[in-house]
């Protein structure tokens, strides 16, 4: 097996122990070293120049990428944070603190749902799911696991069934999750306005175009990422099908990223001063 084989299945790292089984030798690594194709992490550890930084810090701590850091690397869905979670690579090791800003948060796994101890900078992402569900608020939490289902991580019905088992803040999560979310903002919303007693209705197809939300017959929740900001194309295609909705008798409502996630209470005023109009009935 060639270099860089070995070192994709660990996400641009691998052992020197590991070389050595697939037939590296002593000379043959220094070389490899010497020629920059790969950089030392430690004594053990060897990887790519080119690794994200979350990686390397990971690998020179002596851990691995947990919870939301690890998601993000996966690229799920998570809140905006500088917030850097790491695991131990196992329970009864320590993580090796470098210092550095943000300090990183450290998590223990005394019940892992897979085993990962192959994995040397990110745990698995199932693991991941499980460090969210106890560290994030559950509206978020539930935002990731959404994500994660709509990824092809993992399934609803898989969920469940570890729900079932670990129950606690998991199943809380769980019970909440949908595999009709389109993204983040949208699980973030349908899941505060449930908690109002709102229910409403994902990715609803209305004349061939699909709407973030709706309540009711009439109204509509549509959210914007920030790459809406970067993109005004995609822009001016909102503002047309909000025209276009409004037209045929609708009620669009439109937030962005700062709305939903921390301006919620001014949000929700707006939706509820809505419903008390009945805008979101026929």
């Amino acid at each position: 097996m060639d270099l860089d084989r070995i070192l994709d299945l660990n996400q641009g790292f691998t052992t020197r122990a590991a070389l050595y089984s697939a037939g590296f030798s002593k000379r043959r690594i220094q070389e490899e070293l010497s020629a920059g194709r790969i950089v030392a992490y430690g004594k053990l550890l060897v990887g790519r120049p080119t690794v994200s930084p979350a990686f390397r810090r990971a690998a020179t701590m002596r851990a691995r990428l947990a919870c939301i850091t690890a998601a993000k690397s996966m690229g799920l869905w998570t809140l905006e944070t500088d917030a850097f979670h790491v695991v131990p690579p196992a329970s009864n090791s320590h993580v090796h603190p470098d210092g550095r800003l943000p300090r990183a948060r450290v998590h223990w796994s005394s019940s892992p749902i897979e085993p990962d101890r192959s994995r040397l900078v990110v745990e698995s992402g199932r693991n991941a799911l499980a460090h969210i569900a106890d560290c994030q608020p559950i509206a978020a939490a539930v935002a990731t696991f959404d994500s994660a289902v709509r990824k092809g991580l993992v399934s609803v019905e898989e969920l469940q069934r570890l729900a079932s088992v670990r129950r606690g803040r998991f199943a809380r999560v769980v019970a909440l999750v949908s595999d009709h979310a389109d993204s983040g903002l949208e699980s973030l919303t349908r899941v505060r306005l449930l908690w109002e007693g709102v229910a409403c209705r994902e990715q609803v197809v209305i004349d061939g175009h699909p709407v973030d939300l709706l309540i009711g017959d009439r109204l509509i929740i549509q959210l914007d990422g920030k790459q809406h900001l970067e993109d005004p194309e995609q822009l001016e295609r909102d503002r047309w099908q909000d025209r276009r909705l409004r037209r045929m008798g609708y009620t669009v409502l439109r937030y962005s990223y700062d709305d939903v996630v921390a301006n919620w209470p001014t949000t929700w005023a707006e939706i509820r001063s809505h419903l008390a109009q009945s805008a979101h009935l026929a």
